[in-house]
């Protein structure tokens, strides 16, 4: 989930402190309150013995990082959710829209190393960053996972730059993984970002957008000479490429600001993790998967929003044509841009609960 994170952030905590100094005591009591995941309850209030609900801190590869365990049975499968950015937790979004998920599975939420909880904004920055870093953090993350349940296969669900480990992770270690799930899966960054850049300034042309026009002519397509390739999200979100319809990086930011795992250092967090993560960012720029990462030993599907833009559907599409997999698909989400979980998500849980849980119960139950 590639945002203009400082717009983005300043915008909202601009947002929550009007709220505050109009008066509002709640809202400043509400910034500075203690996280929490709730527990899981019956009907009558009870609490569901063989639930789990933990907000932990591991240690990974020299890091404390953060995980969130949420299921109504901890003997359901493992999903593991592996968040878009680089730096952009999205605990609050998940809890929001596919809190279903946890009915089915054990959903675990890791805060990936210089992203929301796991990032401390008072710390040093990273002198340098690899991909590589990532996976391997994954890599321990699933190991204790399987120390800790019965099952040994997760799903992996990756969104956005989270594929880029995520899928990494899925060739590399195939015997973990019941199955996985790519959203807004990134191919090559490269060919990608000039379609973006393509779709930006034939929107512009059309819209007779004179400032933004003169701001793409002057940086030009990709690559640039300084070697960035991005395309301006505020561009993509404004003319549709990054939201079907009427949503916002914004929009998204707010809704998610009410889950109880999230207080005030979520919001610091998400305002400088862009500082924090521009090496990856820049590694990020140059993966090329649809060349070399072809054969997988575990179910893949791919999942893309029809009008997604910041990571170009079409070429997401053609890649998985080009994969061998034991099983494999695309699913096509026609309302939603590069964010079907938090856009579409009573068809994404649907789909997850449909067409991924009863391939995970199954791995479990050969494990």
């Amino acid at each position: 989930m590639r945002t203009t994170f400082r717009k983005v952030a300043f915008r909202a905590i601009v947002t929550l402190l009007a709220l505050v100094s109009a008066g509002s005591l709640a809202t400043a009591l509400y910034l500075l309150r203690p996280v929490s995941t709730p527990s899981f309850r019956d009907e009558a209030g009870g609490g569901l013995p063989h639930s789990i609900a933990s907000m932990e801190r591991w240690p990974i590869n020299g890091m404390d990082q953060s995980v969130i365990l949420r299921g109504r049975d901890r003997g359901n499968p493992l999903l593991v959710w592996v968040h878009g950015g680089p730096g952009t937790s999205e605990t609050g979004v998940v809890r929001r829209y596919n809190s279903a998920l946890e009915d089915h599975f054990v959903v675990v939420l890791w805060d990936q190393r210089y992203a929301g909880r796991s990032l401390d904004p008072f710390g040093p920055k990273p002198a340098r960053q690899t991909i590589d870093e990532y996976v391997a953090d994954l890599d321990v993350l699933i190991d204790g996972l399987q120390r800790r349940f019965d099952c040994r296969k997760v799903v992996l669900v990756a969104h956005s730059w989270g594929t880029v480990p995520g899928l990494l992770y899925a060739e590399r270690h195939p015997e973990n993984l019941a199955a996985y799930v790519g959203i807004g899966q990134e191919a090559n960054a490269l060919e990608s970002e000039r379609r973006s850049y393509e779709f930006v300034l034939n929107q512009a042309r059309a819209r007779r957008d004179v400032l933004a026009l003169e701001r793409l002519q002057r940086i030009g397509p990709p690559p640039r000479p300084a070697g960035e390739v991005w395309t301006p999200r505020t561009l993509l979100e404004k003319y549709g490429g990054a939201f079907h319809g009427s949503g916002s990086e914004l929009s998204l930011a707010l809704a998610g600001v009410s889950a109880s795992e999230l207080n005030w250092r979520d919001g610091v967090a998400f305002l400088l993790a862009h500082n924090f993560n521009a090496a990856i960012s820049d590694a990020e720029g140059k993966v090329v998967l649809n060349s070399g990462h072809l054969r997988f030993d575990a179910p893949i599907f791919f999942l893309s929003g029809r009008t997604d833009h910041v990571v170009d559907a079409p070429l997401t599409f053609d890649y998985l044509k080009s994969i061998s997999a034991p099983q494999k698909s695309f699913v096509w989400f026609e309302d939603s841009g590069h964010y079907p979980p938090f856009e579409e998500p009573q068809k994404f849980n649907a789909w997850m609960i449909e067409s991924v849980l009863p391939i995970a119960r199954s791995a479990c139950a050969a494990s």
